[in-house]
């Protein structure tokens, strides 16, 4: 939690009230649950063959002799 903010805990200590701490965990818990839908939908919508990723992405795929 702490490293999404880029924030020591003693600056929180210091200078964040409880309900700021607790309006940033609720904030926090929101996103990380939009993310978590965005991730369900994207991955079942957008399943490609690996020969369709490769050429989508532009990569050459040699076949070893």
């Amino acid at each position: 939690m702490l490293a999404e903010w880029h924030l020591p805990p003693d600056y929180i200590l210091a200078n964040w009230t409880d309900e700021m701490l607790t309006l940033m965990i609720d904030k926090l818990f929101e996103r990380k649950q939009r993310e978590i839908v965005a991730i369900k939908g994207r991955s079942s919508d957008r399943v490609v063959s690996d020969d369709q990723f490769f050429k989508q992405a532009g990569i050459k795929v040699k076949h070893g002799n």
